[in-house]
């Protein structure tokens, strides 16, 4: 049985930010829902209804398009792990250019052990809504480890 939270609980803030994998889900008018898987750079929550990510170079921005044009976003985190739990984040979400002062002060501030020249951008979303559901319908999973990004970057930038 699915329960709604006006705000992030400590709780449920800390099962987010240690899950390796979550999925971002946006969407706009006219346009189709695009659904992201996330990894490499952890999620933080900032406070009770703010969520930062730090999103590297992929194959495409639909994410940010999305946001900069007032779309919605849903986080999804779910567990592999014993303990059965789905979890969404139900946000609105902007996203913070490199070239922004913000940007630098929160990448230096929040993200200090990451390459901050290989980031993207920033997103930052402002959840109205947190809902948690069981999660029995996921199946147990064993994390192996987290993908080579180097072989990834020189063939992005060459370096």
């Amino acid at each position: 049985m699915a329960k709604d939270y006006e705000t992030i609980p400590e709780k449920l803030a800390r099962f987010a930010m240690d899950q390796k994998i979550f999925f971002i889900a946006t969407a706009m008018e006219g346009d189709d829902v695009n659904l992201s898987p996330k990894g490499v750079a952890p999620l933080k929550v900032i406070d009770e209804k703010t969520v930062l990510y730090a999103d590297y170079h992929g194959s495409g921005n639909k994410t940010a398009e999305h946001l900069q044009s007032g779309g919605k976003a849903t986080l999804m985190f779910t567990s592999f792990e014993e303990e059965p739990l789905i979890l969404r984040f139900f946000c609105h979400g902007r996203t913070v250019a490199r070239t922004s002062e913000e940007f630098g002060r929160l990448a230096q501030e929040r993200y200090p052990e990451l390459d901050q020249s290989r980031l993207r951008q920033l997103f930052i979303f402002d959840v109205y809504r947190v809902q948690r559901s069981c999660g029995y319908g996921t199946p147990l999973m064993e994390y192996v480890s987290d993908r080579s990004s180097e072989k990834y970057f020189k063939e992005l930038w060459g370096d």
